[in-house]
């Protein structure tokens, strides 16, 4: 019987395209950005980086801005890196779905629950950005338990701490490796959100494959 649906933040939960293209600005301001292209251009070739590399690392996703001429002056990797860090501090576009597909879940009798790795202090900030904090039965941020995720020992705690049984849960997000697999070694189904054009494979199999989180309700109606 499912009890529990624990999510994963980044790329799952809230619209990382949406906040990149709100970022554009903001980029401008800090670096040297091509004028000769829009803000709509600019935003284009971050969220195309963004989709095929965000799972490697921001050096592919900088790399790739450089080589398209977002910037007229490449700035230093390390600067660049320290700018999406604050900048993911103070912007997070939310979905406007989420909120009232959680509370759907809630009102159903489900447990609902967030597994995400990062820092205290930039997880938290998304959250309350996104309006997604208070919805949660239970948060687990990975810099605030020691481990991360794909390590089952994180997805046990959340089971721990919501007084359920792993195979009472599914869990929902869009890495094979961090999501999928570190989900259903803790004995989890996973539900895999393929959101993104990254290549990606995994040791496990997902119990269910997504396209968009709004099929996410029906996913799970079949895995009951």
């Amino acid at each position: 019987m499912l009890k529990a649906v624990i999510f994963d933040l980044d790329h799952t939960l809230f619209d990382r395209h949406g906040t990149l293209t709100a970022l554009v600005p903001l980029l401008r301001r800090t670096f040297a950005v091509n004028p000769a292209l829009s803000d709509a251009e600019v935003a284009r070739i971050w969220c195309t980086a963004d989709d095929h590399w965000v799972y490697d690392g921001w050096n592919y996703i900088f790399a790739y801005l450089c080589e398209n001429g977002v910037f007229v002056t490449p700035p230093a990797y390390d600067d660049y890196r320290s700018f999406v860090f604050r900048a993911f501090a103070g912007t997070a576009v939310p979905f406007d779905f989420v909120l009232p597909m959680l509370r759907g879940f809630k009102k159903e009798g489900l447990l609902v629950a967030l597994i995400t790795n990062g820092q205290h202090a930039l997880q938290y900030a998304k959250l309350n950005l996104t309006g997604l904090r208070y919805v949660f039965d239970e948060i687990l941020v990975s810099g605030d338990f020691g481990v991360e995720k794909p390590d089952k020992e994180l997805f046990l705690i959340a089971c721990e701490k919501l007084g359920i049984a792993p195979a009472e849960a599914v869990y929902v997000g869009d890495n094979r490796k961090n999501d999928v697999d570190g989900a259903k070694g803790a004995g989890m189904r996973a539900v895999w959100l393929s959101a993104t054009n990254a290549a990606q494979t995994g040791k496990y199999e997902p119990d269910a494959v997504i396209s968009d989180l709004r099929l996410l309700p029906e996913a799970l109606a079949r895995l009951q």
